[in-house]
């Protein structure tokens, strides 16, 4: 009786044991095939430190591109932009504005920290002034002006423009109050195009040099519409 009862827990779990593999295989080779969105890049998951904190950031997806004057007047019917150009990035457009087109594409506003961690650079590259002239477009080299995007390098995760043209804006609140923007601008010193660099505005405001990009979460499901 015991010797059936040691072979049926032992039938039991190879049984447990071999589900447990397929399901694992299932979730291996799914997530090999989960389809990138067009137009966006995955970020992995990583930390990104502040104020001697290491903050976690799970994976998620970016638009690989700032949000261009075409994208944005495609949806919204508006092109408030002080320097036209279709492919140029859209700019005076305050926070709410932001938000409102990324939710419209079933995507939202990256955090902060999110947009620092797509910002990074791997392999302890050094921030240079030369690394940001292959970047970027700031008051060294961009005429005091915006300019279409992608024209610079890329960065290691696929993202064009992570430095430099327009501020972006995120979804975080800044301690002393408005809303976290990051990136720098056409405007600013090669040091204001560090991935650390933060200033905030109030979100009502808008800037002919402040613009935005989208980002979803990995799990959410999106509408389905191409970013540029």
């Amino acid at each position: 009786m015991q010797k059936e009862k040691l072979v049926m827990k032992v039938g039991f779990f190879r049984c447990c044991y071999g589900a447990m593999l397929i399901l694992l295989w299932i979730a291996v080779v799914g997530a090999e095939e989960l389809p990138i969105p067009e137009g966006m890049a995955i970020i992995p998951e990583g930390n990104v430190e502040w104020s001697g904190k290491n903050i976690n950031v799970s994976p998620f997806y970016m638009d690989r591109y700032e949000t261009t004057q075409q994208t944005y007047e495609k949806i919204t019917g508006k092109n408030p932009s002080f320097f036209k150009g279709s492919t140029q990035p859209v700019e005076k457009v305050n926070w709410f504005e932001a938000e409102k087109y990324c939710q419209s594409t079933g995507k939202r506003l990256p955090t902060e920290w999110e947009w620092e961690m797509a910002a990074q650079l791997r392999d302890k590259v050094i921030f240079s002034k030369d690394l940001v002239v292959d970047l970027g477009w700031f008051k060294g080299n961009s005429e005091m002006k915006t300019h279409p995007v992608g024209q610079k390098k890329q960065n290691p995760f696929g993202l064009y423009d992570m430095a430099g043209n327009v501020w972006e804006w995120t979804s975080s609140d800044h301690e002393n109050g408005g809303k976290v923007m990051r990136g720098g601008s056409w405007r600013n010193s090669d040091n204001s195009m560090r991935p650390s660099k933060r200033i905030m505005s109030l979100p009502l405001y808008r800037y002919h040099y402040v613009g935005f990009r989208c980002a979803v979460s990995m799990t959410h499901k999106l509408k389905g519409l191409d970013e540029n």
